[in-house]
């Protein structure tokens, strides 16, 4: 399980004296447990992604704000996150294998009018290994 990965990483990189990736790691650890209170028991993998890419979606909105704020100092520590988290997500597909599968989909529906169903669909193939946000965009793009 991710959570068990990550509970051996904070016990390794406590050992060697990373503080900043002892903080994350404790951090998401914090995030899974309080996810497993709310549903009253513990978290499948497919959950934790999830909960990991909603963390890494925070992560890049706040880098944003940081750059748009000349706050290279936080930018630099939240990339530093990211790449974290990074770590315990499934490897992403790239955009030749993402491409492939939203142009098999948008071919494969007939209502191309329903971009939130073909997007849904793209999402299902994906599981995990695609930003939501490029997926939209990419189906739109097809759509045109």
């Amino acid at each position: 399980m991710i959570k068990d990965e990550i509970q051996k990483a904070v016990a390794v990189n406590l050992k060697a004296g990373k503080t900043t990736e002892v903080k994350v790691l404790r951090f998401l650890i914090s995030e899974i447990n309080y996810a497993e209170i709310a549903k009253q028991g513990q978290l499948a993998d497919e959950e934790t992604v999830s909960l990991l890419q909603k963390e890494v979606k925070k992560r890049k909105e706040a880098i944003e704000m940081f750059r748009k704020g000349n706050r290279a100092d936080l930018v630099k520590d939240e990339e530093a996150q990211l790449i974290i988290i990074g770590q315990y997500l499934p490897k992403q597909l790239s955009d030749e294998q993402l491409n492939k599968i939203v142009e098999e989909t948008v071919q494969s529906v007939e209502d191309k009018s329903n971009i939130g169903k073909i997007i849904g669909q793209v999402m299902v193939k994906v599981k995990g290994q695609a930003d939501g946000a490029e997926v939209a965009q990419l189906v739109r793009q097809k759509l045109q």
